[in-house]
């Protein structure tokens, strides 16, 4: 008798069977290309043996429509249709409000989204900047810079400088800004509130030792403060002058 190292499960479904899963269902939407959603909704099993046997779900269609060739059926392919802002938008929405924050790939997983993340990342280059895009679409208007008006002493200065360091600028750079805000999980430090929750809510991105005073544009010496928070602070720290 011969030893194999390799183990077979005994629950593992023939791919005789799989296929024939994946044809029954396709019958069901009229031989027209179908998702991963749509097969768990009507099929007797998940997709993720599918996904097992042939390595992706992409993969498993091509050998449907192989299969239904032979019987000289057609597969028909499924109609894209364009999912605008406004709706990635909305279904941010309904997540963040369900997790109370800004979701992970596993808590946006966990929500039964219409979407995947992908279209988010495609639309947007990245998870990072969606976030960014859907919480200033909530406020209406871009996150705003905490800054003052330059001296003309100041602007005199920078112009004689060759090379100045990005810490050194008043101005902060859109991936340091994503940075503070992913930290700050879109909300402001003081009051917790973010637009994605809360209407009307703005936020700002400030210097916590003001530039004024010698404070650096780096990622340590800046914070999320809603509007109103970063208000109050302003005149707290004129009182206390």
């Amino acid at each position: 008798m011969d030893y194999e190292f390799k183990r077979t499960r005994i629950d593992k479904i023939p791919k005789k069977k799989l296929i024939e899963e994946l044809e029954r269902v396709a019958g069901l939407f009229n031989y027209t290309e179908y998702g991963k959603r749509d097969f768990n909704k009507l099929a007797k099993i998940s997709h993720n043996p599918i996904i097992k046997e042939f390595g992706s779900w992409s993969s498993a269609i091509d050998a449907l429509r192989e299969h239904l060739k032979n019987k000289n059926i057609e597969l028909k392919t499924r109609k894209k249709y364009f999912i605008s802002n406004k709706q990635l938008f909305d279904e941010m929405e309904r997540i963040w409000k369900i997790v109370g924050h800004r979701p992970s790939k596993t808590e946006w997983q966990s929500c039964d989204p219409k979407y995947s993340l992908q279209p988010y990342k495609t639309r947007f280059n990245g998870w990072q900047n969606a976030c960014l895009q859907f919480i200033e679409y909530k406020m209406g208007k871009e996150i705003e810079i905490e800054t003052k008006i330059l001296e003309k002493k100041e602007i005199l200065e920078k112009k004689r400088e060759t090379k100045i360091k990005k810490e050194d600028k008043r101005t902060i750079p859109l991936k340091l800004r994503l940075n503070v805000l992913n930290r700050d999980n879109f909300r402001c430090v003081y009051c917790g509130r973010s637009p994605a929750t809360d209407i009307g809510v703005v936020l700002h991105i400030d210097h916590i030792v003001p530039f004024s005073k010698g404070g650096k544009t780096t990622l340590n010496n800046l914070q999320t403060l809603c509007s109103k928070c970063n208000l109050g602070k302003s005149d707290s720290q004129n009182i206390s002058k």
